[in-house]
Formats: C-alpha cells, structure tokens, sequence
C-alpha cells in the first residue's frame, strides 16, 4: 500500500508514540514532528521510513486513543527487524536528544534540545532553558513513584 504524502505525518507521530512511550499530545507540543520527518527523510531518504510506516499500520491498535498495540508481539518483530534497527533507533533518539546520530552527530535545533524526552524522562529540566522556578530549590526532587 502506498501511503500519502499528507498521512505520512500523522503515521510517524503514531509511531512516535509507541515507541517513546510519550502520548500524543505530549507528541504534538513539542512541535517537532514535521522538522524529525524531515530529518528522517533528508539523512535516510523516503523508501525505508515509508515501508516501516506501512509496516507499522498493518499492526492492530488495541486503543485508539493511547495507541497501545494488541497483545500480539507484531510490533517486537518490527523494532527486532534487522532492516528497520536503525531508522527506528534514529527516530527514539530524535524524540529523546532532540539529536540525529550518524555520519554526522548534530542537534536539530535548540527547540529539539529543549523539548527532549530525556528531561521528563529522569524529572529535569534542560540546562540552560527551561528553568524550573524560583525557589524550587527548596522542595526534595521528585522520585519516580511520584
């Protein structure tokens, strides 16, 4: 199935999604979805991002609005693809380091650094942005059960 260039977008966010563990919406205001594609598809070209994405839209969602997979292990068989190993790397560093990582390491830009997962990952903030308020310094830091 050929996909269209205006679904590519929308399949790579979901995608996005299931392989950061991010939601959609935390996807969606970064702002950074269309600018990764585009970095995707200038290091990687088109052909290898469009087969996973059509690889990845015959697997079954089990619930629509989280894009949870089904049971099934049809998305451990796409990640575990030796053909898709690095593209998919590629886009969970993207989302996470707001980085590319190849034959040339580079930061997409100072909002791709700013909006990394990494820092809500581990409950920072990115240094030299974002800072975290006036007198948070007096509050212990957040543990992961909270």
């Amino acid at each position: 199935m050929k996909i269209r260039a205006s679904e590519r977008l929308q399949i790579f966010e979901q995608l996005s999604v299931v392989l950061t563990g991010f939601s959609i919406s935390e996807i969606l205001g970064t702002g950074l979805s269309k600018v990764y594609l585009e970095t995707i598809d200038n290091n990687l070209g088109k052909a290898i991002p469009d087969k996973l994405f059509n690889e990845f839209t015959n697997i079954p969602i089990k619930n629509e609005e989280e894009l949870t997979v089904s049971e099934s292990d049809s998305i451990e068989v796409l990640v575990e693809s030796a053909e898709y190993q690095s593209i998919i790397k590629q886009i969970i560093l993207l989302w996470y380091l707001g980085q590319w990582i190849g034959k040339e390491n580079y930061i997409i830009s100072s909002q791709s650094y700013l909006e990394g997962f990494v820092w809500k990952a581990i409950g920072a903030h990115p240094m030299g942005g974002k800072q975290p308020g006036f007198g948070t310094w007096g509050f212990p830091p957040l543990t992961f059960s909270q």
